[in-house]
């Protein structure tokens, strides 16, 4: 029997047993202080302890967000993966997690998940991330929610001046930071190991997760980190610093309406999102770059993109790749020279004007005439190459500098009924998941499965994926620059760096 109570440093907490018995699951479990009322936009406090045991039965509250548009089992935004209406809240300080461990001093290593949907959107449950799978292999699996989009990104001179560093606009950047830390005190007594944590994500988690590998206040913590389409030296999120992101806040909260932070700090949630939204634009990307993290000389001593450059990051070792075709999926275009628009434009008049939900995502899929749709489509492509030169731009640098190895992968595979290697495609593979989605997986994709959720599982245990029965994955180096080809069939592929790492990553960091 696997282990059902545990006891943190806030009280006991009591999980449930999965359906194999073989593994405890841990829903919700409270690693800070709600930060709600005056505790909006500071930085996170300490949990509230409690009396007796707490039932962590149940998933906690996703941070308040727009609600995410669906078409019904789409790749990326259907039910596929934003299947279920969760309550959202900023009480959302909640993390998650499967262990193993028959008792409390197994010390297995330890997989810290950080969700996608960029820093707007996104959740530590969603149906791909169930962490039983990486339990089964003998890894507590964590996952965890944090504060998003205005909750979690507002910079503004009034937030700078009353906090005790000095600094605003990384609130969610802080509740990871609290979150990793909560795990290096409490996660023995769930069996797992506090020397042995990898960080690890997809898309915007991979973002997250570059960012845990740069600040020092995560050193110590970490010990190895993954990221999955996105982070590295991807720029997709732009070179934003402290006085940019004062003087954005700034300006937001005056167009929204208020007179001060104070002011502000009354509004309810959903007027807050409104009020965002009658500024900015109904649509996640028209607030991409207002709202993500800052370089504010404290959590971040300058932009990620440059301390990567230089070798200012961990030497731990790292595993980095993105898929072929990550956003191009399921945009069509008619036939025609096409010139690749201002990003910032393709985003402004396509995403923008057709973000209420259904009508984009018609527009986009369906409609191949209009000039938008032209945009979106040299916006998605854009966003592609910028994630594989970032991944490149990230393993020159570790070699560069001398760091542990780099494993790098190139994703190929096209999922069933799917049209490409698109943007998420590996998540039900790496998690072990297929039969949570609708696509009609077949023998060989749980075969692929088997393989990849090894691969992980070895380098989060060994901080090398390389295991017994699996294609030998060469890490990157200055005399082998290959990646793992991810598809059915599994092989080392030359990888291409030249002049359009040094374009891509000098253009993003002039943003």
């Amino acid at each position: 029997m696997a282990l059902l109570q545990v006891k943190t440093e806030s009280g006991m907490v009591e999980g449930l047993t999965g359906w194999n018995q073989a593994v405890s699951i841990f829903r919700g479990i409270p690693y800070a202080k709600a930060p709600v009322g005056e505790l909006r936009w500071k930085a996170p406090q300490p949990a509230e302890p409690w009396e007796g045991v707490r039932e962590c039965y149940t998933w906690g509250n996703i941070s308040y967000q727009e609600r995410r548009a669906s078409e019904g089992g789409g790749d990326l935004i259907g039910n596929e993966f934003y299947c279920v209406d969760w309550p959202r809240s900023e009480d959302c300080l909640y993390l998650n997690v499967w262990t193993p461990a028959k008792k409390g001093d197994e010390k297995l290593p330890v997989g810290v998940y950080l969700h996608g949907g960029g820093y707007s959107q996104g959740y530590g449950h969603l149906n791909c991330y169930d962490g039983e799978g990486f339990a089964k292999r003998g890894i507590v699996t964590v996952t965890l929610n944090h504060r998003l989009g205005i909750f979690g990104y507002l910079g503004h001179p009034e937030l700078t001046a009353e906090d005790e560093h000095h600094i605003s606009g990384n609130y969610g950047v802080l509740d990871i930071i609290e979150a990793l830390k909560w795990v290096k005190r409490n996660i023995e007594a769930f069996g797992g190991d506090p020397e042995k944590i990898t960080v690890f994500g997809q898309s915007g988690g991979g973002d997250k997760t570059t960012t845990m590998l740069v600040t020092p206040l995560t050193d110590g913590i970490v010990k190895g980190a993954i990221m999955q389409s996105g982070g590295g030296l991807n720029m997709v999120f732009g070179e934003k610093s402290l006085a940019d992101s004062e003087e954005a806040g700034k300006k937001l909260i005056e167009g929204m309406g208020y007179a001060n932070i104070a002011e502000a700090r009354k509004a309810s949630s959903e007027e807050l999102l409104q009020r965002v939204r009658e500024y900015a634009g109904p649509a996640p990307m028209a607030t991409m770059h207002l709202f993500s993290p800052c370089a504010d000389g404290y959590i971040f001593p300058r932009h990620w993109g440059r301390l990567i450059q230089d070798g200012q990051f961990k030497d731990i070792p790292t595993m980095i790749g993105c898929t072929s075709q990550e956003f191009v999926k399921d945009v069509n275009v008619n036939g025609g020279d096409m010139a690749l628009p201002d990003r910032e434009k393709a985003f402004a008049d396509g995403e923008r004007d057709f973000g209420d939900g259904e009508a984009f995502l018609k527009a986009i899929k369906y409609d191949t005439d209009k000039q938008y749709a032209a945009e979106m489509y040299a916006t998605c492509v854009g966003m592609t190459g910028n994630t594989y030169a970032g991944d490149l731009a990230f393993c020159e640098s570790q070699v560069a500098n001398g760091h542990k190895p780099a494993y790098q992968y190139y994703l190929t595979l096209v999922p069933p009924t799917a049209t490409t290697a698109h943007h998420s495609a590996e998540h039900q593979y790496v998690f072990q998941t297929l039969t949570k989605s609708a696509r009609p997986y077949t023998g060989r994709d749980w075969d692929l499965s088997n393989k990849m959720a090894d691969y992980w599982a070895n380098f989060i245990k060994y901080g090398n994926p390389n295991g017994e029965g699996l294609p030998e994955w060469t890490p990157y180096s200055a005399e082998c620059k290959q990646a793992m080809n991810i598809d059915y069939d599994l092989k080392m592929i030359d990888q291409q760096t030249n002049d359009l790492i040094d374009l891509m990553v000098a253009t993003d960091l002039k943003k």
